[in-house]
Formats: structure tokens, C-alpha cells, sequence
């Protein structure tokens, strides 16, 4: 009979203690937890890639078993002298010994330290790096902030930001080099935020600043490039210089901003940094008063803007960019025109075309010239071209945020949703405050199939600007489809206020589209004043494809076929496509998917 010695469970414990492994064990776990607090501070202060911390975990992870190994094969470490065996001939050194599995661990965390150093010296830590924090920045990167207006004079505000958005986009056609786009830049003006906070909003590295002041034709600009983490200034310049000098002031902060920041340019990409655009002082300021009034996105701002760069042409009849700024213009001026009798979208179109094409033609480098034309082809339905020129604008300038936003929704608005995604991504990630860019990724979201990421986008644009209904009422469409019609009634509800719509009516009618996709059975509501696209939306969703289909064919005889394509793809055509009048109105439009 074996004796309770002979327990194997026993000698086993009875061996754990001999060994001293229970405090080999405590040991190694003290020792890990201060070494990973070590490297959780260092992580933080230097900003290493999050990866750093996982590794140390894995590596002491890894540690454990060897160093438990090497205590139970030294039995309890120096205190305990083994017996040679015939089976362990003398002489042979033992392959775990205290001071190789020591030795071991230090080579292990130079390594770890190692990879922490080359990270910081050449991978972006301090001061720089993209990997710790909800707001990471890295180095190569710069907002372009709305430089002040110091002339005295409110009217003269259209030509500081003038500058400030010239700048920004020269720098933003740097390669490597992340720059937010306008839109993002322009919504901090005015709100004195600390330069960490501005660099914890729009992920960047470096804070550009400056003023502009304006006395006739003499123009005094100073320039100021800060490091945003530790609020240090890197470089400064003031320039005072005549007004036809302006292009060359730009040329000079931009190529130094690409110094200080260590981005390197050819010689092809230094001479396309800030052309010469226009020898015409006073086509310049007309350009410059187009693009301020075309920013501000009203009806009346929009008209204004057209004549402002018609202006502009006439000083000087080879001005590319007057004419891309034309183009965009007259492709925006009937979506924010508050009378539906005076839509004139085929004209309209027609005319930014044109415009498009003659900016091409003066500037085939343009970026901004090719974004335009692109966009116009899609508006007319030529699709192919469409793309290819969008793709040129991108491949032109990376950093162009218009760009990749047009791109992706023109790719999702012809049935490629998931191929608009990364676009739409990437605009939102060079312009994340920008309305339209946050709008037009939750509607890429909705047509790549990607549902939660749409409404949570969408729900997002409504935070960026909550007085704006579009923002709203796709948000409320995408929620009833969802089948959240309590959120969806909410979002509704916001929509109908700020349209100044009928309330009563308003949800009425969009109870009715619930009843139908709960029920199938078409649910009909009362007529009330609203927009186009509501009207077109709620025919569509209550079960009443023929009045869906008459406002689809305003659209449509209008020329406005990328507007009723991507309402085809988002709205109608899951309810109405088999209808033969609406297959026919697709077959017009050249819309096959």
C-alpha cells in the first residue's frame, strides 16, 4: 500500500515549495506590474504607438514560463547543490541558469527599449506620432487657422480669409503632409480656443496663424507656424509688400512651412506650389469676394458669387481658377434656390460645364478645375468621365477634401457603395467638421449597406449643425427604414420645424410610410408644402409609386441625373423600380444600375 508521501499531487507541492517557485512566482508578478506601469508612462509622455505596451505584456508573458522553468531545473536557485547522475554528465553547462534567463530578460526589454527609441526618433513620438489619445496628431501636419483681419474694416474680412484659403491649399497639395480642409479650419474662427485644444479637434501636429492687414494697394502679412503641444513657435515672417506681390508672399510662407516640417519638394511640385494665377490685382479681389460668398451657401450668396467670379473673367479672360469657381456656383445655385418654379438645373448645368471645361483647358494641373469638371459630368450623367476626372483631381492633390468627398459619393450613387467608402472616409478625415463631408459619408455608409455606420454618422452631421434640415430629414429617413420609428418620428419632428412645414400634416405623413413598411398596405396622407425630395421620399415609402414617380420625372426632365440617381439608389428604387414609366426615366438618364 503507498504511503501518503507517494501522492503525487503531494510531491508535487511538497516540490514547489522546495524550489522556492512560490516566490519566484510573487516575485516575477511585482515585477512585471512595475514594469508595465514604466512603460504605460512612457507610452504617454513620449506618445508611442499603442502597440508598445501589448508587446511588453506578450514579452513578459513569454518570461514566466522560462523563468518558472529555470527555478523548478535549478532547484530553489543557489542554495541547493545538485548530485551528478550518470544520466547528466559533468561539466555540461545547464541550459537554465539564473543568471542566462537574467541576461535573457534584460536582452528582451533592450529590445522593447530599442524599438521605443526608433519610434521616437524616426517614427513621430515627442512632439509628433499618431498612435495615443481619442485625438491623434502626427508630425507632418498643420491646420491653417483663419488669419485676422487687421485692416480696420469689416468689408475687407473676404480677403483674409481669402489668404487664409489659398495658403491652405497650397499646403494641403503637399505630399505627406495632412492639412484640414476649410471648412474645419473656419469653424474654430472666433472661439479662442487654446492651440491644444485646435490640435486635439482636427488631429494635427502644428498650428499656422497669422494676420493680414490691407491699406490700398499695400498689403502688411505676418505669419506664424507653432508647435501646438508645447505652444512654442517654430518660424515667423512678416511681409510688407504691394498688393501684385501677393503670390509670391504665399510662395514664401508655404515653402517654408514645407522646411520647418520636413517635407521635401521637386522642383515640378515648388513651381506648382502658388502659381501665378492672374496678373489682375482687381481679378484676383473679385475671385477672392467669389469664393467668400460662395462659402456662405444661401440663394443669394450663391448669385452673388456668379457675378463676383463673371467679374473676375472679364478682368482676365485666362483665369482657371475664376472658373472653376464659376462652375461650382452654378452647379449649387438651384439646390439652395427657396422657389421650386424657378429651378433651372439643364441651364444651370449647362453653364457650369462650360465653365469647368474652359478651367481645364487654362489649367490641366489644377486640381480644384478637375474636381469641378468632374462633378459637372456626374450632375449631366456622363458617369465614366465623371470618374476619371475626379480621379485626376485626387491623384493631382491628395489633400483635396472636395475631391475625395465627390469621388466617393459618385462611386456609391453608381451602385459601388463599397468602394465610395474609403473616399468618403478619407474626405471626412481631411475636413471633419464639415457638414456636407459628415452628410455625404453617412449617405456612402447607407449605400455600401453599412446601415449603424450611417445613422451614427448622420446623427453626427446633426451635431455638427443642428439648424440644418437636410442633416435631419436623412437622418429620419434612415432611422424609419431602420425600423427605429420612435427616433425616426424625433428626428422627423426637427425636420418639419426647421422647414417651417405643417407639423400636423408633416407627421401624418410619415406615420403613413411607417403603417407601410409595418403593414405593406399603401397608407395615403394629406398634400402639405414641403420639399422635392421629402415629397418624392414619403410617395415612395406609404405605397404610392405613381406620385413618387411624377416628382422622379421632374428630376429628370430638369437634366438633374446624378441628384435623381442617388435618390434612386437611396429612396426610390426598392419601391417603384419594376413600374415601366420609371425603368423608362432610368433608361433616359443612362442610370443601369
Amino acid at each position: 500500500m503507498a504511503s501518503p508521501s507517494d501522492n503525487p499531487l503531494k510531491r508535487l507541492i511538497r516540490e514547489i515549495h522546495r524550489r522556492s517557485l512560490w516566490q519566484v512566482l510573487g516575485i516575477y508578478l511585482v515585477t512585471s506590474w512595475a514594469v508595465l506601469q514604466v512603460v504605460d508612462t512612457l507610452g504617454g509622455a513620449l506618445r508611442l504607438p499603442e502597440w508598445i505596451e501589448p508587446m511588453a505584456l506578450v514579452l513578459l508573458i513569454i518570461g514566466l514560463p522560462i523563468v518558472l522553468a529555470t527555478a523548478f531545473v535549478q532547484e530553489g536557485g543557489p542554495r541547493h547543490v545538485a548530485t551528478p547522475t550518470a544520466d547528466v554528465p559533468t561539466g555540461v553547462p545547464a541550459l537554465f541558469t539564473w543568471r542566462k534567463t537574467f541576461v535573457g530578460g534584460v536582452l528582451a526589454f533592450a529590445l522593447l527599449g530599442f524599438v521605443g527609441t526608433g519610434w521616437v526618433l524616426f517614427g513621430g513620438g515627442i512632439g509628433g506620432g499618431s498612435g495615443r489619445g481619442d485625438a491623434p496628431t502626427i508630425e507632418q501636419s498643420v491646420a491653417v487657422l483663419p488669419f485676422v483681419n487687421m485692416s480696420g474694416d469689416p468689408d475687407n474680412e473676404y480677403f483674409s480669409d481669402g489668404i487664409t484659403e489659398e495658403l491652405l491649399n497650397a499646403l494641403a497639395q503637399l505630399p505627406d503632409l495632412r492639412v484640414p480642409g476649410r471648412t474645419s479650419s473656419f469653424a474654430l474662427k472666433g472661439q479662442n480656443l487654446r492651440n491644444q485644444q485646435i490640435a486635439d479637434t482636427l488631429g494635427v501636429a502644428h498650428i499656422l496663424e497669422g494676420s493680414v492687414r490691407r491699406s490700398g494697394e499695400t498689403v502688411l502679412i505676418t505669419a506664424r507656424l507653432v508647435d501646438a503641444q508645447s505652444d512654442t513657435q517654430l518660424w515667423s515672417a512678416t511681409f510688407e509688400r504691394e498688393l501684385e506681390d501677393i503670390f509670391a508672399i504665399q510662395r514664401e510662407i508655404a515653402t517654408a512651412i514645407a522646411d520647418q516640417l520636413r517635407v521635401s519638394l521637386s522642383v515640378d511640385q515648388q513651381a506648382r506650389l502658388v502659381g501665378e494665377a492672374t496678373e489682375s490685382t482687381d481679378a484676383y479681389e473679385a475671385y477672392l469676394r467669389g469664393r467668400y460668398l460662395w462659402s456662405q451657401r444661401s440663394d443669394e450668396s450663391l448669385r452673388n458669387a456668379i457675378a463676383q467670379f463673371e467679374r473676375a473673367i472679364e478682368l482676365d479672360s485666362g483665369y482657371a481658377e475664376a472658373f472653376s469657381g464659376l462652375a461650382d456656383s452654378y452647379v449649387l445655385v438651384d439646390v439652395y434656390d427657396p422657389n421650386p418654379e424657378a429651378l433651372d438645373y439643364r441651364a444651370n448645368y449647362q453653364r457650369a460645364l462650360v465653365a469647368a471645361q474652359r478651367a481645364v483647358s487654362l489649367a490641366p494641373e489644377l486640381a480644384t478645375a478637375r474636381a469641378s469638371l468632374g462633378m459637372v459630368l456626374g450632375m449631366i450623367g456622363s458617369w465614366e468621365r465623371g470618374e476619371e476626372e475626379l480621379d485626376s483631381a485626387i491623384r493631382l492633390n491628395p489633400g483635396l477634401a472636395t475631391a475625395h468627398q465627390r469621388y466617393g459619393m459618385h462611386l456609391a450613387t453608381m451602385g459601388r457603395g463599397n468602394e465610395g467608402v474609403p473616399y468618403a472616409e478619407r474626405a471626412f478625415e481631411l475636413d471633419p467638421l464639415s457638414r456636407g463631408i459628415s452628410y455625404n459619408l453617412g449617405n456612402v455608409y447607407r449605400l455600401a449597406g453599412m446601415r449603424e455606420q450611417a445613422i451614427e454618422q448622420l446623427r453626427a452631421t446633426t451635431e455638427l449643425d443642428p439648424d440644418w434640415l437636410t442633416g435631419w430629414f436623412n437622418l429620419a429617413t434612415e432611422l424609419l427604414e431602420a425600423g427605429r420609428y420612435e427616433e425616426g418620428l424625433e428626428a422627423w419632428d426637427v425636420t418639419l420645424r426647421l422647414g417651417n412645414y405643417d407639423v400636423r400634416l408633416g407627421t401624418e405623413a410619415y406615420e403613413a410610410a411607417i403603417r407601410y413598411q409595418e403593414t405593406g398596405e399603401a397608407a395615403s396622407f394629406a398634400d402639405f408644402d414641403t420639399g422635392l425630395f421629402q415629397l418624392l421620399w414619403l410617395y415612395a415609402r406609404s405605397g404610392q409609386p405613381a406620385r413618387a414617380i411624377d416628382w422622379f420625372e421632374v428630376l429628370i426632365r430638369q437634366g438633374a441625373y446624378l441628384i435623381a440617381a442617388q435618390l434612386h439608389v437611396m429612396f426610390v428604387d426598392d419601391a417603384v423600380g419594376d413600374d415601366p414609366r420609371y425603368q423608362a426615366l432610368l433608361e433616359e438618364a443612362g442610370i443601369t444600375w
